[in-house]
């Protein structure tokens, strides 16, 4: 999905690594402290079968272009489950329920089974 904006910007999510270009996504990842934003991780994590929709895990990675170049990226899954988080959110999601709210599949910008610092935007 390409959401075109004013002068040449553009929004675009992803449902796999491997469709973003991976030198574009490490000229923004490679600056920062961790290994885990590194297209390779995050390609490894689904190729591997650890995130992927089947697990729990739906990649919808958001990135934003100028014209053909990539300046924002941020990996985001659809979840169907709290498992393989760092913050256990099952009370907000018992408490939903018992409200009749549809807690899952919620959106959660994270690195799977990571409690790394640096995500970033």
């Amino acid at each position: 999905m390409v959401n075109q904006g004013q002068a040449g910007y553009s929004v675009q999510w992803f449902d796999q690594m491997a469709h973003i270009p991976q030198s574009a996504w490490d000229a923004l990842a490679l600056p920062l402290k961790t290994p885990f934003l590194e297209w390779d991780w995050l390609h490894n994590l689904e190729t591997s079968g650890s995130a992927i929709a089947r697990k729990g895990w739906l990649p919808q990675h958001l990135t934003l272009w100028r014209d053909q170049s990539l300046i924002a990226a941020a990996p985001l899954y659809l979840k169907g489950h709290s498992y393989g988080e760092f913050v256990f959110d099952h009370q907000w999601a018992n408490l939903a329920m018992q409200m009749g709210i549809d807690y899952y599949p919620k959106l959660l910008g994270m690195i799977p089974f990571t409690p790394a610092e640096g995500y970033r935007f």
